[in-house]
């Protein structure tokens, strides 16, 4: 056997070879620590495609690009995705269904917040979403249980009051268990209440306890100045409370606008609401959950439905879009609304002369640049390049990251997952955004369904359709000139669960679950 040999630096550079060498562990170990759950984020377009933003390169590393063809779920107002430590895209939802890494529905990951709004938006081809806003989801890593996620998400309900004809009628959680089938995961735990309360509103801010590893919901209540919290920690998920603070004026807003917390300390939270007139500012305890030291600053605002807010990496400046106009705050001075600056006016762009980009939802990324959509149509995203900076000098740009594809004018909401265990964000990240290509799946409406039921597959022509029971049996089969929709008639099918199977054209298979009631 060949002798190996090793060869040693002389004494003299011994110290600073293993100094290096402890930098370059210190260093390796940092990164490895690093929560990445927020690196991925979705939008879709209107071409029906996903688009992908993902952070995980850095200036010198290159953009990556995909293109394959996978399962249809939009965003239209619920948009909430989580990626695992390291930074890959885990499961995702639009409120209507739970998907995993391969854009595919994940196992018992369907049918989430089921009633009349799932039935009426989520299986119809042309809606396909569930409408209760932005932060109507958020996806929460189990503090007890590196395999698990949390997502919480708001359910509606229709009532027959004109006046009020939706509302939320309760905050829900699922629950993903990655140790199922080879690291997809499967829902495990769905649609639990951990509270039922038609005055809950949908925006759930997120932010972590004090021990750093237990999550608190706040969520305000409807025309009133109550906010209940919700503690996550290695034991579960638990209604603790409520607390009446602040005043009542203006207080009945909806679905519009954002709440938050100060991402390098969780010890303020933020609403914004184009329905407020203004900013509801408070100081948080991230040990007990109360906030305290209520504010109110007045922003003149567009009073449209859109808008949005959003603290700096530092905490120290809250930036408010107002639809028209982009101001900043400094938080750190004695008189918060005197230190208003007004950033920018909207430049006057429409995508196609049709669009106008306005200046509405925002949200921190982990390159510490703060991204702004409006609920329009857009081509591109606003961003702040340097949010930490004073006035102008934040370096404000309408326009500035242009998309594969025209978006739907949704955003994704994260809290902090990095709060008390590293930095908040790391400068030297470059977005890449590539688009998923998207094969429709299959719809299935109504479903339930009594007399009849229209199976659609799109732009992809059907060629047979096959119908089984749970039990795998066929108990209907036909073959049809490749349509991309067909009718069935059920008045010889009995009442129950069924699969419908449909061959397309180019010989890939779409099936989906229905349930025939008479």
């Amino acid at each position: 056997m060949k002798e190996i040999k090793f060869y040693f630096p002389k004494e003299g550079l011994v110290k600073p070879l293993l100094l290096s060498i402890g930098i370059w562990i210190s260093a390796v170990l940092a990164t490895a620590q690093i929560p990445k759950h927020d690196y991925i984020w979705l939008m879709s377009d209107y071409t029906q495609n996903i688009m992908v933003m993902d952070f995980n390169k850095t200036f010198d590393s290159g953009y990556l690009r995909i293109d394959s063809v996978k399962k249809e779920l939009r965003f239209r107002y619920t948009n909430s995705m989580i990626s695992d430590f390291s930074g890959r895209l885990t499961a995702y939802t639009n409120g209507c269904f739970i998907n995993n890494q391969k854009y595919e529905i994940i196992e018992n990951g369907d049918q989430i917040n089921p009633g009349q709004i799932h039935r009426e938006n989520c299986t119809h081809p042309d809606y396909n979403r569930y409408p209760v806003g932005e932060q109507g989801a958020v996806f929460i890593p189990d503090p007890g249980d590196s395999m698990r996620y949390y997502l919480l998400h708001a359910s509606g309900v229709i009532q027959d009051f004109p006046e009020l004809k939706f509302w939320i009628d309760a905050i829900r959680y699922s629950i993903i268990d990655l140790r199922y089938n080879n690291g997809l995961g499967k829902v495990i735990s769905k649609n639990v209440p951990i509270i039922k309360d038609s005055t809950t509103l949908a925006a759930m801010a997120v932010v972590k306890h004090s021990d750093n590893s237990s999550y608190w919901i706040i969520v305000k209540k409807f025309v009133s100045n109550v906010y209940d919290r919700f503690l996550i920690n290695q034991i579960g998920i638990n209604y603790i409370g409520s607390q009446t603070i602040g005043d009542t004026t203006n207080s009945d807003f909806g679905l519009g606008g954002q709440t938050m917390f100060s991402p390098n300390d969780g010890k303020k939270m933020m609403i914004y609401s184009p329905y407020l007139d203004g900013i509801f500012l408070f100081d948080f305890d991230r040990n007990s959950g109360l906030l305290s030291n209520y504010k109110r600053i007045h922003v003149v605002d567009s009073m449209l439905l859109d808008g949005g807010a959003c603290f700096s990496p530092s905490g120290r400046f809250l930036y408010v879009g107002t639809y028209w106009d982009l101001y900043q705050y400094d938080l750190e001075a004695n008189d918060i609304k005197a230190s208003e600056v007004h950033i920018a006016h909207w430049n006057g762009f429409r995508y196609q002369n049709i669009f106008s980009h306005m200046i509405g939802r925002m949200q921190l990324g982990p390159d510490c640049k703060i991204y702004i959509n409006c609920r329009n149509s857009m081509k591109y995203l606003h961003v702040i390049n340097k949010p930490d900076e004073k006035g102008l000098a934040c370096d404000f740009r309408q326009n500035q990251l242009e998309l594969p594809q025209t978006h739907s004018g949704t955003i994704p909401y994260f809290p902090n997952y990095r709060l008390g265990i590293a930095p908040v964000c790391d400068p030297n990240l470059a977005v890449s955004v590539y688009e998923i290509q998207i094969h429709r799946y299959l719809a299935v409406y109504p479903n339930p369904a009594s007399d009849e039921v229209s199976l659609d597959a799109g732009d992809q022509g059907i060629k047979s359709v096959q119908i089984l029971d749970l039990l795998g049996q066929l108990v209907y089969h036909q073959k049809i000139n490749s349509t991309p929709s067909i009718k069935l008639k059920l008045g010889n099918f009995n009442p129950g669960t069924y699969i419908a199977v449909c061959i397309l054209e180019d010989g890939s298979i779409l099936r989906s679950k229905f349930i025939i009631r008479k």
